[in-house]
């Protein structure tokens, strides 16, 4: 039977049974909030944002760089923003952070539907994209982490598969809605369902982290249970529960060239993301065609971020993570010889595959490094860097298309900056724990 003390989960021998029930772990309840804000948020991802694009743009005549501009400078603003959101989310929690920014994000979605002129756009599109990537993307990918130790990288796969149904779903009822209605409507049902989906589950549900609550990661028991506590102990030696404070990190080679090469990254993935429709149907594919393609792109996202989420927990996460790299670099190439249907959905599941797979592991190797405490706050520093590249990539894009009228030349880029960051990633050797003998550091480096 369970017996609670001072909040804590224990587990009692049933000695009618002769054996033990489990209480579900609270860290299961939070995944599942965290996978709907996931899918909240990704009205403002760009796989949903390309959506609108062309409409959009052809509605007012602005040209492609026009409108990406709006993106990139919410997007860098965004990654300053992150810079103080980060200890808010260590130290106070995510509760109130998504609560708000929710509140905040579903209001200047509907709002955007009455722009007219491109002051407007810039004013709400801007603050939009602070808003998701400042607020609601750093919170949504820094809570998981925090709850777990040894089933990291599955417990971050399935909190990810709330943002890879969003960027299936949204983008297909999204142009349905703009094929039949226009994209002004589309965007004001875009905002409804962010508030939906997303306000009550986080001002219910979300906590801090275990310990808050009496728990300890992955479920393990308090410390009147001695024997299932050692077993959670050995079950998780392969994941120490290691923490660095900010001081500490900021020291350490390994965080230099990890920040790198998840900088360089972002480049190419929402570079692609972004112009992906547009590069299809430039092509004189439909549009529906194109987001049927972006879809079983993001679907491959949710089924890469669980056969990576299973993979991190028995192999080498940095070394799968530059053979993930590579191969999308290969993606970049392939994808300019797709002419056919057939091949264009193959692509999209595959590469969808390989890009969903490396957000998840982005989200556990900060924590795999560093540990749980001071996640936020590390991750912050990093985010004004990636947030730049992230908002460059669409933007490079945009400018290279609009000089070439064609994506050709931006997509070779996008290889070579893949190839570039697996390397970096392949330098950043794990650190040994704080506390650790110089002997644990080889075997962590392995």
């Amino acid at each position: 039977m369970h017996v609670a003390h001072g909040g804590r989960i224990v587990l009692a021998d049933t000695k009618k049974t002769g054996r033990q029930e489990k209480k579900i772990y609270y860290g299961w309840v939070i995944v599942g909030v965290i996978a709907l804000s996931g899918f909240a948020n990704s009205a403002e991802t760009l796989p949903v944002i390309s959506v609108f694009l062309k409409p959009i743009t052809e509605d007012f005549g602005w040209n492609r760089s026009v409108f990406t501009g709006a993106i990139t400078v919410g997007t860098l603003l965004g990654g300053f923003f992150s810079i103080a959101t980060g200890p808010v989310i260590d130290r106070y929690g995510p509760r109130w952070v998504l609560v708000i920014g929710f509140a905040i994000l579903g209001a200047l979605l509907i709002s955007m539907a009455a722009i007219s002129t491109l002051w407007h756009l810039y004013t709400l599109q801007v603050l939009a994209r602070v808003i998701a990537m400042g607020a609601i993307g750093l919170t949504v990918t820094s809570v998981v982490p925090k709850w777990f130790v040894s089933k990291r990288g599955m417990a971050v796969a399935v909190s990810g598969i709330g943002e890879r149904a969003g960027q299936t779903i949204t983008p297909l009822y999204a142009q349905l809605l703009i094929s039949n209605a226009g994209w002004r409507p589309a965007l004001v049902v875009t905002g409804i369902v962010t508030w939906a989906v997303s306000i009550i589950p986080s001002l219910l549900f979300l906590r801090r982290r275990p310990e808050d609550m009496g728990l300890l990661p992955d479920g393990a028991v308090a410390e009147e249970n001695l024997e299932t506590s050692t077993q959670v102990a050995q079950q998780s030696a392969r994941h120490r529960d290691i923490n660095f404070t900010v001081k500490e990190v900021v020291r350490l080679r390994s965080f230099y060239l990890l920040a790198t090469g998840l900088t360089l990254i972002s480049l190419p993935t929402n570079g692609l993301m972004f112009h992906l429709v547009s590069f299809l149907t430039d092509r004189d594919f439909s549009a529906g065609y194109a987001v049927t393609v972006l879809a079983v792109f993001s679907t491959g996202g949710a089924i890469g971020s669980m056969l990576f989420g299973m993979l991190v927990g028995r192999f080498n996460i940095r070394l799968i993570l530059v053979g993930n790299y590579l191969l999308m670099g290969v993606g970049y190439i392939v994808l300019l010889t797709v002419h056919s249907a057939t091949l264009g959905l193959a692509w999209g599941l595959i590469h969808g595959t390989l890009q969903g797979g490396s957000f998840m592991m982005q989200q556990v190797i900060f924590a795999d490094y560093y540990g749980r405490h001071s996640l936020g706050a590390i991750r912050g520093i990093t985010r004004p860097a990636q947030m730049a590249t992230n908002a460059l990539g669409p933007l490079v894009a945009a400018v290279a298309y609009d000089a070439t009228s064609s994506y050709g030349l931006v997509f070779s880029v996008f290889t070579v900056v893949a190839i570039l960051a697996s390397v970096f990633i392949f330098s950043a050797i794990p650190p040994a724990p704080p506390e650790a003998k110089p002997a644990d550091a080889s075997r962590l480096a392995t």
